[in-house]
């Protein structure tokens, strides 16, 4: 079984229903198949009490009071993220596993400066305490694309998944492309989910390779 010197976290990110949990998941069974020990970590949470708290205010969202404002939802967000990072990512990172992230910081620097609080405010408020990503992916869809995908599965659009705001989302992700170690992807439905993977792993494929040299370079000086 390979062995990496350290941990490795790739985040996969972008608007509703551009496929990313399709391909965190066709990542992990590759990279396991591969012989290394991947998790997918979907954001937000499952269970914690602040991703109940995030999943009542999708569904609500039209409700305006004090505590419905953006930056109490900006709030829970990244609460929920220190959390996750504090039990999950950081654990399994200094255990040098994978860690593949369905949707990371990224999401809650488009999805909330739209309602109107600064990106860069949000990026420096996650990164003093979340790892930056050996690699971030960025599927790209337009929204019609992704409101289609989400109808397709039985879901019901909520206010996170209108059209006019995934447009707005979208303009600020395709505006990360100075961020570290970001890559992005077009995922339109002319292109068949293999051939995205294909993308994907082509990214991975590097940092991995990084990662074992760094063993070996680290096992030949002793």
């Amino acid at each position: 079984m390979p062995q990496l010197a350290e941990g490795i976290l790739i985040a996969i990110d972008g608007i509703d229903g551009a496929g990313k949990t399709t391909q965190c998941n066709l990542l992990k069974e590759w990279l396991n198949s591969q012989g290394f020990c991947a998790f997918v970590i979907k954001e937000p949470s499952k269970n914690s009490k602040y991703s109940k708290q995030i999943k009542i205010r999708s569904q609500h969202h039209r409700i305006f009071d004090f505590s419905n404002s953006p930056e109490a939802e900006l709030n829970l967000f990244i609460e929920d993220r220190r959390e996750n990072v504090k039990k999950n990512i950081k654990p399994k990172l200094e255990k040098n596993k994978i860690i593949i992230m369905d949707r990371y910081y990224f999401s809650t620097i488009a999805y909330q400066s739209v309602l109107g609080i600064d990106p860069e405010k949000i990026r420096k408020i996650n990164e003093e305490f979340a790892p930056i990503p050996d690699l971030t992916i960025i599927i790209d869809v337009p929204p019609k694309v992704g409101i289609q995908r989400i109808n397709g599965r039985g879901d019901t659009c909520n206010s996170f998944e209108k059209k006019e705001y995934l447009e707005k989302v979208r303009e600020v992700f395709l505006q990360m492309k100075e961020y570290q170690n970001i890559h992005f992807i077009e995922g339109n439905t002319h292109r068949p989910i293999q051939q995205v993977f294909n993308d994907i792993t082509e990214l991975v494929e590097p940092v991995i390779k990084k990662k074992l040299e760094v063993k070996r370079e680290l096992v030949a000086c002793h």
